[in-house]
């Protein structure tokens, strides 16, 4: 039988916390534990053993077993103390083949250059690139609290978002140690970094927030018509008992103060029920990975039929076996189409037409 994620986790979790564990029968294991960790959990055990099941048919034959589920008040203390021993660590990825085959042809079909421009590229420098993958831990809070996990990636040398970092780490020979002895390139601050990937996080959950507010509004809606609904019909019901009251010449007060009562009881459950049904998200920071990995420099001429030429530098990814796409000086857009403008500055085509077209002086 195939062990699920969770039970792999805990496996792992155990081990990870300089533990120990048997496995009993499938889905039950006996855990030991460290004392320490023991006693962050509010962990008790039967003779320093802790014995555990994901199957809820062997809680029967194993009664001391704690049945791991969602929901279990220790599997939540267990997600905390595993989140708090990993919070950040730091990898690099190596067995990339760093003398790849016609690299120049490789830059030349890459870069998107107007015609008769010709490419020429400079001996590539090989460099360590440092990455980051930061996992939020976002809460909504209404009637019922929904928890979701959000990862994103961030290139720190060029300060952008990067959607292929994970295939990157399931693909590539993980190590703790630096393999070579490669410079490091320019990288953005941790701060920086930070902030960019946790205003990403915030743009990801204000879409998800918008649709979850907009189930709650409806059923705010239903919930409010019905209530209203519900005491327009016990004031329907006493504004006869009313009538009926005063057509017989009796005291008619008692129910004007019903009436008072019911308008107060009304307000009252709307207000708690617009309270229970107000959105409230927190965005926590859960984890950091710091990603190593050596990339290639290389430095690229633009040469003209005519005119002045310019260079830029891109980067070789030997993950992707690709050109990324480098940053325009001048709007600081990502792109591989490049242009030379009459300066002999490269930059991306359309800012290039701008600083072609000749400025008029003032008194034109």
């Amino acid at each position: 039988m195939d062990t699920s994620p969770l039970e792999e986790f805990l496996l792992e979790y155990v081990e990870v916390a300089g533990g120990l564990w048997q496995a009993i029968e499938p889905q039950v294991y006996d855990a030991m534990l460290p004392g320490s960790v023991e006693h962050t959990l509010d962990l008790t055990t039967s003779e320093g053993v802790f014995r555990f099941t994901l199957d809820p048919e062997a809680v029967p034959d194993y009664p001391a077993a704690q049945l791991m589920a969602f929901g279990n008040p220790l599997l939540d203390r267990i997600f905390d103390h595993a989140q708090a021993l990993g919070r950040v660590a730091q990898v690099y990825l190596t067995g990339f083949n760093l003398t790849p085959h016609d690299l120049t042809a490789t830059v030349r079909r890459s870069l998107q250059v107007p015609a008769g421009v010709e490419v020429r590229s400079a001996p590539p420098r090989a460099y360590h690139f440092s990455s980051a993958v930061f996992w939020f831990q976002v809460t909504f809070i209404s009637d019922e609290k929904v928890q979701s996990i959000f990862s994103v990636g961030i290139d720190r040398y060029y300060g952008r978002l990067t959607r292929t970092l994970e295939d990157t780490l399931r693909n590539a020979a993980l190590s703790e140690a630096r393999s070579y002895p490669y410079p490091d390139a320019p990288s953005w601050s941790l701060r920086r970094t930070y902030q960019l990937a946790r205003e990403e996080t915030v743009h990801t959950v204000a879409v998800a927030a918008h649709s979850h507010l907009a189930e709650l509004q409806q059923y705010l809606q239903r919930e409010t018509q019905r209530i209203t609904g519900y005491f327009a019909d016990l004031r329907a019901e006493l504004a006869d008992r009313q009538m009926r009251a005063a057509a017989k010449g009796e005291d008619v007060a008692p129910f004007e103060a019903q009436r008072s009562a019911l308008d107060r009881e009304e307000q009252t459950q709307l207000a708690d029920l617009r309270h229970k049904l107000a959105l409230r998200v927190q965005v926590r920071l859960l984890n950091v990975l710091h990603v190593i990995q050596p990339k290639l420099r290389i430095r690229v001429q633009l040469v003209p039929p005519q005119g002045i030429g310019g260079e830029i530098e891109v980067v070789f990814d030997p993950a992707l076996q690709k050109i990324e796409a480098t940053v325009c000086p001048e709007c600081a857009r990502p792109t591989l189409a490049l242009a030379l403008n009459r300066f002999g500055q490269v930059m991306c085509p359309a800012c290039a037409a701008v600083s072609n077209v000749p400025r008029k002086g003032k008194g034109s």
